[in-house]
């Protein structure tokens, strides 16, 4: 573990142990093994987000855009051409991201078929999706015997397992994302009028963005969750969570029920445990993504430490 990580766990350590001494006992913590599971968790996540942070000022090859290009990469598409300064193209890489998700083995590969239109078409930029999205429907009924073959396709990154590969559902998809990014005008614009509605605060904003984004076909509590966050690291907005939004999870719900009684099984509400779980933060200062992050992952191995991508 590099110096600055040793000395954050120590920190974040520090922090439970006045948690616990403010708040009593985190029950599932009650063991050592336990303890420095989830203190590993922690780190695990923090070094997630701080690759996505440095991706905005880290220089990247113009490749990352090219979904016929092995290099192809839609988070780091998404970081260069924000830094670019092409705001609306960079929020809709963001989606393609977020969508598909990076599959442990096969990667960007489903996100580059789709976007790039399996390597015989147009590739689906926001521009070139908003002026004919006709045309990308009918690319994807063309190739809807690749979709169904994972081999041929690729799959869903593990966050997003059960998205459905039929022509019809990542039209929905598509459609309904287009019209929450563009029908204000732009990712600009959307921001403006949310700020014109009710502040600039970026806690307030983002949870404006999360309901908003009911409008999304597909994008359940994760998916919105991933989505903004995404956005937030990689500076595309001004945002920030202000919960976990565990309301409607599933990982991160039976992670805080194990910290909070020792039971993924526990009889409590999402709603009971929410703001028990922000206000954690207020002792690690993580932040929201992280606590969700960290607990979805640590309930999957309480006592022994893996790591988990995807």
């Amino acid at each position: 573990m590099v110096r600055a990580h040793y000395t954050r766990r120590t920190q974040l350590d520090a922090a439970i142990t006045a948690y616990e001494q403010a708040h009593g006992k985190l029950a599932g913590l009650s063991t050592a093994t336990r303890k420095n599971t989830w203190l590993d968790q922690l780190i695990s996540s923090l070094r997630r987000i701080e690759y996505m942070t440095r991706l905005t000022t880290t220089k990247i090859a113009p490749a990352r855009e090219n979904p016929h290009d092995p290099l192809f990469d839609p988070i780091r598409a998404a970081a260069r051409l924000g830094k670019l300064g092409k705001r609306d193209e960079a929020v809709w890489m963001a989606f393609v991201a977020t969508h598909f998700g990076k599959h442990v083995t096969d990667e960007w590969k489903l996100a580059a078929n789709v976007f790039g239109s399996f390597g015989a078409g147009p590739v689906w930029d926001a521009a070139t999706y908003g002026k004919n999205r006709a045309a990308f429907d009918s690319m994807l009924v063309k190739n809807q015997a690749a979709l169904a073959d994972a081999n041929q396709s690729g799959r869903f990154s593990n966050h997003r397992q059960y998205q459905s590969k039929k022509p019809n559902i990542i039209t929905s998809v598509f459609s309904s994302y287009y019209d929450w990014q563009f029908s204000a005008g732009g990712f600009a614009q959307l921001i403006q009028n949310t700020h014109q509605r009710i502040g600039q605060n970026p806690t307030e904003v983002f949870d404006a963005l999360y309901r908003s984004l009911n409008a999304v076909f597909g994008f359940g509590r994760l998916g919105k969750f991933d989505f903004l966050t995404m956005l937030s690291k990689l500076d595309l907005a001004p945002i920030d969570a202000g919960s976990a939004y565990i309301v409607g999870a599933t990982g991160p719900l039976s992670g805080a029920k194990l910290l909070f009684y020792n039971s993924t099984g526990h009889a409590v509400s999402a709603g009971q445990l929410s703001p028990r779980v922000d206000a954690l933060d207020n002792y690690l200062q993580t932040g929201k993504q992280v606590i969700e992050d960290s607990l979805c992952n640590w309930q999957k191995s309480p006592d022994k430490y893996v790591y988990f991508r995807g």
